[in-house]
């Protein structure tokens, strides 16, 4: 039988700044999902202690419920862990490696596994390398001095990292094959993203019809999942991504970045928000989404979806999306459980798609060029086909489209 995992959670805030109950609330949510049963919360307002974080008597109130962790949510140093683990003999954790523990127990595809790796071991290179230089600079000549054990660790995570980068390097490039046929196909490529846990899975199935597993707790989605729809007329393939928090590092963003370059390289992004949160929360969300899709070098139109739009009261709306005005100018209000909104979506994301262009292209009138015209019908929007000696076609597409034909007569109107 597995022991239970049990743990405190611990936030030290600084005094200088409001105090945010959202931190911590979030922090509970992602020690359940991590499979945690939290005893305790404990806040402290004062400036960062150097040794352990929060004071010491908050660690010692925190062990008094004999929990198998403390789980900080603020970053912990390699000397805090340290100190913590060897005065107190206690197990600890800060939020990210938490983030990292429910990723490891998600991951399910190769893909996810070496990201999830990569990620872990970003972390732990430069960790490794400020305990040698801790035991270093108290070395001692001959015995007892710093062996060649930690120096080999050191570059052994380094050699890893180096062969996983090279290994999700080849994924990303089937992804980018995988996204030019895609296009070849005349298929324009939408991208769910934002917060962890506002709606995005939700949102994929009220638009595409699907059954894609949906639970209300952080990151149920690591690996891509993509479905097609149509939407006025485009053919649009929409993806839903793993999901953005607060404060993450720049390393994780740039580990998962094969997953990421699905929004990076999307036509269109579609920005989800869950309305019914408090302004406060849901600006702080807004404001980490952005920056993530910053991170990403995300070049695409964007349209911010302001979901769960159903749990608000009449009236309340307005007055929401004018406090958010600054973040998203233009917003969608939509319910993905209730199917309100989504047609002004649909028509939205219609408008912000890259129009399609008009082409006149000439086919040779053989097997192969009928066959080509029948992809083409499947592909494009024929405006109008003459059979002369030669095809001339007349269509609405993707240069992509077109392109696949390698046909240098193809005229742009």
């Amino acid at each position: 039988m597995n022991e239970e995992k049990t743990a405190v959670l611990l936030m030290r805030e600084n005094p200088k700044k409001p105090p945010d109950p959202h931190k911590m609330e979030e922090l509970r949510g992602l020690a359940n999902a991590a499979g945690y049963r939290v005893l305790a919360e404990i806040c402290q307002r004062r400036d960062r202690d150097y040794r352990f974080q929060t004071g010491r008597g908050k660690i010692e109130q925190a062990l008094s419920y004999n929990p198998t962790k403390l789980i900080f949510y603020n970053p912990l140093s390699p000397n805090q862990v340290f100190n913590i683990r060897s005065e107190f003999s206690a197990q600890v954790q800060d939020r990210f490696n938490l983030i990292l523990e429910i990723f490891s127990s998600r991951a399910s595809t190769r893909e996810a596994k070496l990201q999830v790796e990569l990620a872990r071991l970003s972390y732990d290179a430069p960790q490794v390398k400020k305990a040698l230089a801790l035991k270093k600079r108290g070395e001692q000549p001959g015995f007892r001095g710093a062996g060649a054990y930690e120096q080999s660790m050191y570059h052994d995570i380094r050699g890893r990292m180096a062969k996983i980068r090279a290994e999700l390097k080849d994924v990303e490039s089937h992804g980018e094959d995988r996204r030019q046929r895609r296009r070849e196909q005349g298929f324009d490529l939408v991208a769910l993203a934002g917060y962890t846990n506002a709606g995005k899975s939700t949102l994929l199935n009220a638009l595409t019809g699907s059954q894609v597993v949906v639970k209300d707790q952080p990151f149920t989605t690591l690996s891509p999942t993509t479905r097609a729809l149509e939407v006025l007329g485009r053919k649009v393939l929409l993806t839903d991504t793993v999901g953005f928090i607060d404060d993450l590092p720049h390393f994780l963003i740039k580990a998962f970045r094969s997953t990421l370059s699905e929004i990076s390289e999307a036509d269109l992004v579609l920005l989800v928000a869950d309305m019914s949160d408090p302004p406060q929360l849901l600006r702080r969300k807004l404001l980490a989404s952005h920056k993530a899709l910053w991170d990403c070098e995300v070049s695409a139109p964007i349209v911010t979806i302001l979901n769960k739009a159903d749990r608000l009261k009449e009236g309340e709306a307005e007055g929401l999306t004018e406090l958010i005005r600054d973040l998203t100018p233009y917003p969608v209000l939509a319910s993905a459980l209730t199917g309100q909104g989504l047609g002004v979506l649909e028509e939205c994301i219609s408008q912000r798609l890259q129009p399609l262009k008009e082409f006149q292209l000439s086919l040779p009138y053989s097997s192969e060029g009928l066959s080509e015209l029948s992809r083409l019908y499947e592909t494009t929007e024929l405006l109008a086909v003459s059979y002369e000696k030669e095809l001339i076609v007349r269509l609405r597409g993707k240069e992509e489209t077109v392109a696949k034909a390698g046909l240098a007569g193809a005229r742009r109107l």
